[in-house]
């Protein structure tokens, strides 16, 4: 779509909205209310002028024409709403929650290479298919008309649409546009972010799944040594490695014969009880037993030789020259859903482009599959990981195949080739029912293989949301261990800056995905999970124009005919991404000694990749096996200097930071020789040549300007005790902010909620911002324990708090705490609203099934049926 506009027309014409203040019964000096207090807007936060909630009470300004679009400030977080049609939700309040048509919103700002654009969809729980169509587009004058600026990205799913600016953008205003042709309506989060911004996609209460009545506990001592086992009221205790056990309760619960209401409370109960197990004496620990799953998007059954796109995007031929021996003796570790055999059994035919290479070692156990996960003929842990299959045609079984195939198949003339075909694939099954797997069996799996010499590279194919620490410790011991093992891991399908993990810890290779063009595939995760990218596909395109989608083809199986037959299909997912960087490490290692460390240093030093685009989506680059290869036979490993974090952002909240180091690879010196601040507002602590001595770093905002980003780069000039001197550069960010007047999050329902398990909505006002804040005030409220929430319900469906609204809890957001109402009144109480969500992290454990709070309504209507909700002041 391109409009036709008068060169004249202001691109940042700046919306004024007025604000009222509060709301509820005030009372007066002498009466002061029961509850008061304020809610703080977070700095940069704006909302969509005219969401449902804005059109249903006839006060929304239209955003979505060229004309009367809405100005945002650099580095803004915006909460929207668009709807392709209008209609009535289907709640249990029929005609009091309709949907209003807005297929458009058009915001002006100042854009920068480097920059992030990105936009996370939220759908109302009430809501079915169709999902909405949707459009994200960067527009530009250009001879009286707006036009694209930079290719517009689409999506008909839930996938978040960004676009990363590159580095030949030019600096100036643009219009973003948000928009939909189709589908249900829609909340949706905007988020705006420089080069050095880490994570800012964090909008929705991440909910990993776990092991229901099971936690990973570590222990100050050894439990087998007393009876605190027995004291936790445990069914089953097992020794994970490393000072880690799968404890399983006495009551453990069948989820088979639960209700969806009784496993979410069955999902709370186990927090509940990881609580109490993290106060008991002695415990150092405790977390959930999380569930990963294996990172493949849906198979196509189409096995063809001559589509194997991936090996000449890696310069695979090349470098097969380089390496002759392609591998030859170096253990690739495939933790995944065994390879296929036929039978299953043991003493069946494994597949016969895997069947040469495939290894196992002799009385051990390389089937951790265990629980209700496993589905094999030998239930519980056993020596034989074969792929039980599951009879289904299209499934995530026979992933694991699939990841052995790209990494290490045969070249035997037939079928496929890996990207290292010499190499042994050591199968160890981690995955069972459905492609998932439990972090109990891959802590007890990745400790085993920690000691193992014949291992050189652990490929893990699979991910999740859940951080266990018990897990991260294994991965280190792994890495460290004797010469090392490199940990390769895909960076997740989600599309997202959200870590995902094992990708996103420290000492694991994190693979991104893109397509046969070495575009990111739209799936791809960004930010911390990737620190480089390799084929991973793309069904939507075809990138390299052989007239065929850009899928990974490699081998797989067939049991939906009562019998096992090797195959081919063809996938894609960051899981197919990760073995071609296992297989490149195979080679190099084949021909060269080299350690996980070292590994580590070519790929920062870009010896190992060409540059294909940003760095937040692309990490060092797309993996080149004839580099690679050329860089180990050179044998002239780098010593690099790292930094963590990788980029400094600030603002008016946070004006200083600690830098600290890494020296890459870990048993060599480096010594740093100065830093060069790059602007004057960048503000240095004492510099010390030792890099185990971490940098302050802290910004002077004296003579700056408000409302403006500051930009530069942090220079370490460093000599490596080989090799000659060098530097590191970190990109540096300052946004001070716009005026606390101009932050909105939108019209703010305060709630006071009952602090029993139903959560209903006692008391409600309305307030509006003015001035960066809310003011709110209950009266005549009734004695008793309560929440105080407060939130927008910017798609009008009677729901506050909901993944994509501002959302504020007392006095945590995440972490709501019981308030107390009683003969005195309660004043000053303060809290902050945000369209973010805390991380896992800051919570301590995740948050599950929650929905949001549900506004006062249940049925009753005023005049003209409006909503008791209708009683809030103007905005």
């Amino acid at each position: 779509m391109i409009w036709n506009v008068p060169v004249t027309a202001g691109l940042m014409s700046l919306l004024l909205l007025s604000g009222c203040g509060g709301g509820g019964s005030g009372g007066g000096a002498e009466n002061p209310p029961d509850v008061a207090g304020v809610i703080d807007i977070e700095s940069g936060t704006r909302v969509d002028s005219d969401t449902a909630d804005d059109i249903r009470l006839d006060q929304s300004v239209d955003n979505g024409a060229p004309g009367s679009v809405q100005a945002l400030p650099a580095g803004a977080t915006v909460g929207g709403y668009l709807s392709f049609n209008s209609g009535t939700y289907s709640t249990a309040n029929p005609g009091l929650f309709n949907f209003f048509n807005d297929p458009v919103d058009l915001y002006a700002t100042e854009l920068s290479p480097g920059d992030r654009i990105a936009v996370q969809v939220f759908l109302s729980p009430d809501q079915n298919a169709p999902l909405p169509d949707r459009t994200l587009r960067i527009l530009k004058q250009q001879d009286g008309e707006l036009v694209d600026a930079v290719a517009p990205a689409t999506s008909s799913d839930l996938m978040p649409l960004t676009i990363t600016l590159e580095n030949t953008f030019e600096t100036g205003s643009y219009l973003i546009e948000v928009s939909t042709t189709g589908g249900i309506p829609f909340r949706y989060v905007l988020t705006l972010a420089d080069r050095a911004s880490a994570s800012v996609m964090n909008t929705r209460y991440t909910d990993p799944a776990f092991v229901v009545d099971e936690a990973i506990v570590s222990f100050e001592s050894d439990p087998s040594s007393g009876t605190m086992a027995a004291a936790m009221a445990v069914s089953e205790r097992r020794d994970l490695g490393r000072g880690a056990w799968l404890m399983r309760r006495d009551s453990a619960r069948n989820l088979a014969t639960m209700s969806t209401r009784q496993v979410e409370d069955a999902r709370e109960d186990t927090l509940d009880w990881i609580r109490e197990l993290r106060e008991q004496p002695g415990v150092a620990a405790a977390e959930p037993n999380y569930l990963y799953t294996s990172q493949q998007v849906a198979p196509d059954d189409d096995p063809l030789y001559d589509r194997q796109w991936n090996l000449p995007l890696t310069r695979a031929a090349m470098a097969w020259q380089a390496a002759p021996d392609v591998g030859l003796g170096i253990g690739i570790a495939v933790f995944d859903t065994g390879v296929f055999r036929s039978p299953p059994t043991t003493g069946g035919a494994w597949h016969p482009d895997l069947d040469k290479n495939v290894q196992l070692i002799s009385g051990e156990i390389m089937d951790y599959v265990s629980g209700d996960l496993d589905i094999d003929q030998e239930p519980g842990r056993d020596t034989n990981p074969a792929d039980p299959g599951d009879g289904k045609t299209r499934s995530s079984n026979f992933h694991g195949t699939h990841v052995a195939g790209v990494a290490a198949a045969v070249d035997d003339a037939q079928g496929i080739v890996g990207m290292a075909s010499g190499a042994s694939i050591y199968p160890v099954r981690v995955l069972g029912r459905d492609g998932v797997g439990s972090s109990a069996d891959l802590i007890a799996a990745v400790n085993w293989a920690a000691g193992r010499s014949e291992i050189d590279v652990i490929n893990l194919s699979l991910g999740g949301l859940g951080p266990s620490n018990a897990l991260k410790s294994a991965i280190d011991a792994a890495w460290a261990g004797g010469d090392g093992q490199l940990i390769v891991a895909a960076a997740g399908n989600q599309g997202t800056d959200e870590p995902t993990y094992p990708a996103a810890y420290p000492n694991v290779i994190g693979v991104g995905a893109v397509d046969g063009g070495g575009k990111r595939a739209s799936y791809s995760n960004v930010g911390e999970s990737v620190d480089v990218v390799a084929p991973g596909g793309d069904a939507s395109r075809d990138a390299n124009q052989d007239g065929t989608a850009d899928v990974i083809i490699s081998t797989w199986g067939r049991d939906d005919s009562g019998s096992f037959e090797p195959s081919y299909a063809g996938l894609q997912g960051t899981s197919m991404a990760a073995p071609h960087v296992a297989g490149v490490y195979a080679l190099m290692k084949g021909e060269s000694i080299i350690t996980p460390g070292e590994f580590r240093s070519l790929l920062i030093n870009g010896a190992l990749t060409e540059e294909v685009g940003p760095a937040f989506e692309y990490g060092a680059g797309l993996i080149n096996a004839l580099a690679a290869m050329d860089a180990a036979l050179d044998g002239n490993f780098p010593i690099t200097l790292g930094a963590s974090p990788s980029a400094l952002q600030f603002n008016s909240a946070i004006l200083s930071a600690q830098l600290e180091y890494s020296v890459y690879p870990e048993d060599k010196t480096v010594e740093i020789t100065d830093v060069i601040p790059g602007a004057d507002w960048l503000q240095l602590g004492a510099i010390s040549a030792d890099p185990t001595q971490p940098l302050a770093v802290s910004v002077d905002p004296s003579g700056l300007e408000d409302n403006k980003r500051y930009t530069t780069d942090l220079i370490i000039a460093y000599n490596p005790e080989t090799g000659t001197p060098t530097t590191l550069t970190v990109p540096v960010s300052l946004r001070l902010g716009t005026s606390a007047d101009e932050r909105d999050a939108g019209r703010h329902y305060v709630l006071l909620v009952s602090a029993d398990d139903n959560r209903d909505t006692i008391e409600q006002v309305v307030a509006s911002a003015s001035g960066g804040q809310y003011r709110f005030a209950f009266d005549q409220v009734e004695p008793g324990e309560y929440f105080l929430v407060a939130g927008t319900d910017i798609d009008n469906n009677g729901l506050i708090c909901e993944n994509g609204e501002a959302c504020a809890e007392y006095p945590v957001n995440g972490l709501p705490e019981k308030i107390v109402i009683g003969d005195q009144p309660l004043s000053g109480v303060r809290l902050s609203t945000s369209f973010r969500r805390p991380t896992i992290a800051a919570m301590g454990l995740p948050r599950v099934g929650f929905e949001g709070y549900r506004l006062k309504s249940d049925g009753e209507k005023e005049q003209d049926d409006v909503p008791i909700r209708s009683l809030e002041n103007d905005r």
